[in-house]
């Protein structure tokens, strides 16, 4: 086959493979516009959660009701993407053991902590934090299992480079009739 229609017809095919893609991206984005915001309205602003997962949960959705304030989404679905991320996280981190995960996971909480602590009244601020800090360390024996911070030492240290041992021998040239070479026989004279 000639070479103009082998380029011709790689140019038709990566054509077409283009615009499937661009098809394809334009469906899966459309897709999950939908998704998020058929997230049920979650009401965000209100205490609806009870006992000792209030003191973490309210606060949290109080904090992401006052920021969330102009974003092109809902308050609800910025809520509920922020329980998927912890969620996933602790999930993904306890299977895979991922770095990546297990950083997105102490992120998660770090923040979780630092919207109680900025959202809870002076008078209970430390005690809803130490609660939240409680919480999130007890989830983190799963997300981080199997993380250690003991510097790891190995036994034998690789360079790289071939190892060579020297082993130094004497060699002697000795004669088959016995006789001594003629360089001896003239330091001896």
């Amino acid at each position: 086959m000639a070479n103009w229609i082998k380029a011709v017809a790689s140019i038709a095919v990566f054509s077409f493979v283009v615009l499937l893609f661009n098809g394809a991206v334009g469906v899966l984005l459309d897709t999950a516009h939908r998704i998020l915001t058929a997230v049920p309205d979650v009401q965000v602003g209100d205490s609806t959660s009870t006992g000792v997962w209030a003191t973490i949960d309210n606060p949290v959705r109080s904090y992401i009701a006052a920021h969330s304030v102009g974003l092109p989404i809902s308050a609800s679905t910025v809520y509920t993407l922020w329980q998927i991320t912890g969620l996933f996280s602790l999930i993904a981190g306890f299977i895979t053991r991922n770095n990546g995960i297990r950083i997105t996971w102490t992120c998660w909480g770090l923040a979780g902590i630092a919207m109680v602590w900025t959202t809870t009244p002076d008078i209970s601020r430390t005690v809803a934090t130490a609660i939240a800090v409680l919480a999130w360390t007890t989830a983190s024996a799963l997300a981080l299992r199997g993380l250690t911070l003991r510097p790891q030492f190995h036994s034998s240290v690789h360079t790289g480079a071939p190892q060579v041992t020297l082993q130094p021998q004497i060699h002697i040239p000795a004669q088959p009739d016995g006789s001594t070479p003629d360089n001896v026989h003239r330091l001896n004279h």
